[in-house]
């Protein structure tokens, strides 16, 4: 309770510009009951009449570069009207894919049971899927890669469920190929969930760890608020 009571107050001191006061506490008193049977690293954030958009957000650092990227672009989908669930995937256990192809022998289900088994509900049930990620050894995180591998227990005849993509990712690096390597694997795991993508965003010269404070850039955050107004 004490942490809902933070964010709220967190979200009145910084989201009214975009939600309005009383559309935040009608967005967390809603989240409340919604997310009591949730676990902790997946908040419903909002229901919507639009599009069913599910946020991966890989980083391990909650509040850091990645995820305060992330909560500007669900702004943007929020005032869009569209359904918005986000998942700590930086903060669950999920391992990558064994290659042990029981689940195209049983019926479809992974045998691994770890955070997956939380979302490959959320994942079926949505239009969009958002993956959110800092960038590491010049691609995405581990942790990333392994929900992507695991998606293969649900495929069928190496067919995949057909979803929208997003990518929003965070590096300290700024040159023109920094985002070269993730953004190709980008274009792939799009093809292979059936459509073009719907966006990307990628914010280099951020401050991480090696810093004393983590930053960045207000104009990355304000991009990427647009970008989400525009998820039609």
């Amino acid at each position: 309770m004490e942490r809902r009571n933070f964010i709220k107050g967190a979200l009145m001191a910084t989201g009214g510009l975009f939600l309005g006061g009383s559309a935040i506490h009608r967005l967390m008193d809603d989240k409340e009951d919604v997310n009591s049977s949730l676990p902790s690293t997946i908040e419903k954030i909002h229901q919507g009449a639009g599009k069913n958009v599910l946020i991966l957000m890989s980083a391990g650092t909650r509040k850091g570069n990645t995820d305060r990227l992330t909560d500007a672009y669900i702004k943007g989908v929020v005032e869009r009207g569209h359904t918005v669930t986000k998942v700590y995937l930086g903060s669950m256990r999920v391992e990558g894919c064994r290659g042990c192809g029981a689940c195209q022998r049983q019926g479809h289900g992974c045998v691994v049971q770890d955070g997956m088994q939380d979302i490959y509900p959320l994942f079926e049930k949505c239009d969009v899927v958002v993956m959110a990620s800092p960038l590491y050894f010049w691609t995405i995180t581990a942790r990333l890669k392994a929900f992507i591998e695991r998606l293969y227990a649900i495929s069928v005849e190496d067919k995949y469920p057909v979803k929208g993509t997003v990518l929003l990712m965070t590096s300290g690096d700024d040159r023109a190929d920094t985002f070269k390597q993730p953004l190709q694997y980008f274009q792939v795991i799009s093809d292979v969930l059936g459509k073009q993508p719907l966006g990307y965003y990628c914010a280099g010269g951020c401050t991480g760890c090696e810093d004393i404070g983590r930053y960045i850039d207000e104009r990355h955050l304000d991009r990427v608020y647009k970008m989400g107004l525009e998820l039609l």
